[in-house]
């Protein structure tokens, strides 16, 4: 066969294998338009190109504006459409009122135990059956008595900023609010007792950071091919890092045994304490008890869904007040004035309402949580609008958070927007911190105790001011809720 044949035939298979490739990410790029839903212009990659060249909150924020009186529009991650609800009373039909359309989450990614039985990634019945289960171990009750483990790992912290307040070195608040974080969530998720300020290295940490960190090189390929992930999954390819989240469970288990064995189950009082008590309590009912890795993916949980948005709330709620000393100081007179020289606890920081105001607004600004999804399990018509069966949809967290029609100068910090009379003038829907409906945050009401516990307990003792590395206003990252130029502040002692 002559050279001239062979290119030929090559320079026509590579011709075909590129048009088969663009099918392929194509083939249902008219998808919206059947639909007669509105769609910004796609490339082979769906809108990727988009949100890289903008990054997910400005991206979020121009589409929403853009497309707002809409209702809806379409949206295509890689191959994957997704319906984009921009309307508030749409979002209340999607996560409340018509829940059980849309009692799933999007799934792209097909995950291995234990991590794939997290509540997050549970669907249907199966879903139903576990949040029955842990519900009861989020009650007012009990998250009385994991209070506990707050209150000592603050004290650690404590010491932690008196050293620094006292070398007069600057804070790098979101780090510093991790490795606290991560220290709560460890007594209270895993039953140890670590201290991640003073030994950032410990083992716990270091395997806890190694699993939050998804293989980034294989992330396109699943979302490129979503078909394909049961193959992927038959070749051993896994996201998530398998020797840290084997040392996670081990941990898990030998504290289970050891809790059986020295008879201390039940007398802790920690999230894996609850746990094992709610697998007895319905081991003796109809219902089917706890497996061991539902047990193991709950506690992670705590890792997953907790560890960033603690930390993103705890540092951006220090450093806006940081920022605004008026509001700070406010903050402070409503703790001189209802705790004195007492310990918050429990009970106290309920009566904390301008620093909970003070909470939400940095929630608001920055929402850890910045974009809910829902899938679609029956098709349904809700306002208009058409969702097809298996449909993702997408709430824009973000985007809500930052319309200038619900909030007036929305890059300003105003806690004043969160008392009682403005929020009643407000859409109860404009404020998504924790999600909405069956599957808001199941632990949202112990996310805001250790908030409102480690901040009360932070500026009864010290004040955080703005330094030489201060950089106000924060931009975002173009991907995560992060400010580039860090938050970094001072902290000087109360008199």
């Amino acid at each position: 066969m002559e050279l001239w044949t062979v290119l030929l035939i090559l320079l026509l298979s590579l011709v075909m294998l590129v048009y088969v490739g663009v099918r392929l990410l194509t083939y249902n790029h008219d998808l919206f338009k059947k639909l007669a839903i509105d769609s910004p212009p796609t490339s082979i990659f769906g809108h990727f190109h988009v949100g890289v060249k903008f990054g997910v909150f400005q991206t979020q924020v121009e589409m929403y504006s853009q497309y707002k009186y809409k209702k809806v529009f379409g949206w295509f991650n890689f191959t994957i459409p997704a319906i984009v609800v921009c309307d508030l009373d749409l979002v209340k039909a999607v996560a409340v009122v018509h829940f059980n359309k849309f009692v799933n989450r999007s799934a792209t990614i097909e995950y291995e135990p234990p991590f794939r039985d997290i509540l997050l990634n549970l669907k249907g019945e199966h879903w139903k059956r576990v949040r029955s289960i842990v519900s009861p171990t989020f009650t007012s009750g009990r998250i009385k008595k994991m209070a506990t483990h707050v209150e000592r790992n603050v004290k650690n912290l404590l010491e932690y900023l008196r050293q620094k307040q006292e070398s007069g070195e600057e804070i790098e608040l979101k780090e510093t609010s991790g490795q606290f974080a991560l220290d709560v969530i460890a007594s209270i998720a895993f039953g140890l007792k670590v201290d991640s300020l003073k030994d950032p290295k410990n083992k716990f940490a270091v395997e806890a950071g190694k699993v939050v960190k998804p293989n980034l090189l294989l992330v396109p390929l699943f979302l490129l091919f979503p078909r394909l992930r049961g193959l992927f999954s038959r070749l051993g390819l896994s996201i998530m890092a398998k020797k840290p989240m084997a040392y996670l469970v081990e941990t898990l288990d030998a504290a289970i045994e050891e809790r059986k064995r020295d008879g201390t189950e039940g007398h802790i009082n920690d999230f894996l304490d609850l746990m094992m008590i709610a697998e007895k309590e319905n081991d003796t009912k109809e219902r089917e008890p706890l497996t061991r890795s539902e047990i193991h993916a709950q506690s992670l949980i705590f890792i997953f869904a907790g560890l960033e948005s603690m930390s993103t709330v705890m540092s951006f709620t220090l450093f806006l007040l940081a920022a605004h000393p008026d509001c700070r100081q406010r903050a402070q007179d409503e703790l001189d004035e209802i705790l004195g020289d007492q310990t918050p606890d429990y009970e106290t920081v309920q009566g904390l309402h301008y620093l909970e105001m003070c909470i939400n607004e940095a929630m608001r600004m920055v929402p850890p949580g910045f974009v809910l999804d829902r899938k679609c399990v029956e098709s349904t018509d809700i306002d208009g609008v058409h969702f097809p069966k298996d449909m993702i949809v997408m709430i824009p967290v973000y985007a809500i958070h930052h319309d200038p029609d619900l909030w007036p100068d929305p890059h300003t910090f105003m806690p004043e927007r969160f008392t009682e009379e403005n929020k009643r003038s407000r859409h109860p829907y404009a404020f998504l911190p924790f999600g909405q409906g069956p599957r808001n945050c199941i632990g949202m009401r112990l996310a805001m105790l250790e908030l409102k516990l480690t901040l009360a307990t932070i500026l009864q003792h010290f004040t955080p001011v703005t330094s030489a590395k201060t950089v106000y206003p924060f931009k975002l990252y173009k991907f995560i809720p992060r400010a580039v130029d860090g938050t970094w502040v001072k902290i000087v002692a109360r008199k």
